[in-house]
């Protein structure tokens, strides 16, 4: 078994308690905006968990950490875990820590993600993908407030406030029998929900301007007319980090340092990439069970088509998971899995 290490969490560390960190904070002036910002300040005076919802680049950390920054344990350390990235036999060692000789390699006693944010904030970033024996020790932990090193014989006490955030809420989980529903009372005290980008349209020069601010620091960047008026018609299912994305590969291409409209690559007025159309059913066919579609059990049919997809989305990627994955609406892990059950592993460059 590897060793598990904490300090591989989506992100870790100190927040100043001045408020929001210097990089990439929630921009924007928008209504929907001013109503986030005035919500994370009435909620950041309190210690109860949060559930945080909003489509992938909508920025959920962004919203944790300006909770954690705004609150009294802004001093503290801010600790964000991505769920979906942990392998499921470290889960345990890697959230509650570990003692020497626990398992094979152990060889030195190791703090977890709890023990980390002691007397500040841990992100749970992607919760719902916790498989549910975890989700069984998360909420004992909940309860109790104390954790149990694997290996260990003691409990030790916690003092924590749990972020955590998800894609579709968690009540769809619950719904589908995928999350329990007495960890859901414990984590959704308070929810909050984060526009996508399309419902704020009018935050697109703001955003802009300060992500070629950080993209080129020092440097005089401009947006050439008609790049505005296409972004403000672009549907944006990526949202922030897609804009971010956009515009720093625009920021390759710019002449004179102006961002041209070709250089931003825009896929599609609809914001999504069209799928090659599949064989079309032969005209007043009937599709009765136990058919064939054109020729092809419907079996094989679904898994080509299932396959296509996942591999259109590795190559947007460039073959990076975590973003094939997203633009999937998948987690990591289920991306994984359709993967090695598609055998689509041994087909990658």
């Amino acid at each position: 078994m590897p060793s598990p290490n904490p300090q591989t969490a989506t992100a870790a560390g100190n927040t100043a308690a001045s408020g929001l960190p210097s990089a990439p904070q929630l921009g924007g002036n928008s209504l929907p905006m001013q109503a986030l910002r005035s919500q994370i300040g009435r909620i950041a005076r309190c210690g109860a968990p949060v559930a945080i919802r909003g489509e992938s680049g909508t920025g959920k950390e962004l919203a944790a950490r300006a909770i954690h920054a705004q609150g009294a344990r802004a001093s503290a350390p801010f600790i964000a875990v991505n769920c979906g990235a942990i392998p499921e036999a470290l889960m345990e060692a890697e959230f509650f820590g570990c003692r020497p000789g626990a398992y094979t390699g152990a060889l030195h006693e190791r703090q977890g993600f709890f023990q980390a944010a002691h007397g500040g904030s841990l992100l749970l970033d992607e919760v719902d993908d916790l498989p549910l024996a975890m989700q069984v020790k998360l909420l004992r932990v909940l309860q109790e407030r104390r954790v149990r090193k694997l290996g260990g014989s003691s409990d030790e006490a916690v003092d924590v406030r749990i972020l955590c955030a998800s894609q579709h809420g968690l009540a769809r989980g619950v719904a589908a029998g995928t999350f329990r529903q007495d960890l859901f009372f414990r984590l959704n005290v308070i929810e909050l929900a984060l526009p996508p980008l399309r419902e704020r349209r009018g935050d697109l020069q703001v955003l802009c301007e300060a992500i070629l601010a950080r993209l080129a620091p020092g440097q005089a960047v401009s947006l050439a007319p008609p790049v505005l008026a296409a972004l403000t018609a672009y549907a944006f299912p990526g949202n922030v980090r897609e804009l971010e994305n956009m515009l720093e590969r625009a920021l390759a291409f710019a002449d004179g340092g102006v961002i041209a409209l070709d250089g931003l690559g825009l896929q599609s007025a609809a914001g999504i990439t069209p799928l090659q159309a599949g064989p079309a059913l032969p005209e007043r066919q009937l599709c009765l069970p136990g058919m064939a579609v054109c020729g092809v059990p419907l079996d094989v049919y679904l898994r080509q088509v299932e396959r296509d997809m996942i591999m259109q989305a590795l190559v947007q990627a460039c073959y990076h998971r975590v973003r094939a994955a997203r633009q999937l609406g998948l987690s990591v892990r289920q991306l994984r899995y359709r993967m090695q059950k598609l055998t689509i592993q041994e087909a990658l460059p």
